[in-house]
């Protein structure tokens, strides 16, 4: 179980509940999945505004939050220990 997994869990009095790993490991991953999936929704948003954009630079403002919405996605997934 990913460390910090385990030290939410404990504050939340989840570990309490259920001392499973499993099945902590599971929620946690879910979680971080479905906040993997809203950032991509979010980019996908930003794209379509820069696509629509005539200004060059809101344009690039609007793909560099979108790119940082992927990296935040990836650095998720490496905080909580969820592979691909």
């Amino acid at each position: 179980m990913n460390e910090r997994i385990l030290e939410l869990a404990k504050q939340s009095g989840l570990w309490f509940v259920t001392p499973r790993e499993d099945l902590i490991d599971d929620f946690a991953e879910l979680i971080v999945r479905e906040c993997g999936k809203y950032l991509e929704s979010e980019a996908e948003r930003l794209y379509a505004l820069s696509a629509k954009e005539s200004n060059p630079n809101f344009q690039s403002n609007f793909e560099i939050c979108a790119e940082k919405c992927y990296d935040n996605i990836q650095g998720l997934k490496e905080h909580f220990g969820v592979e691909e």
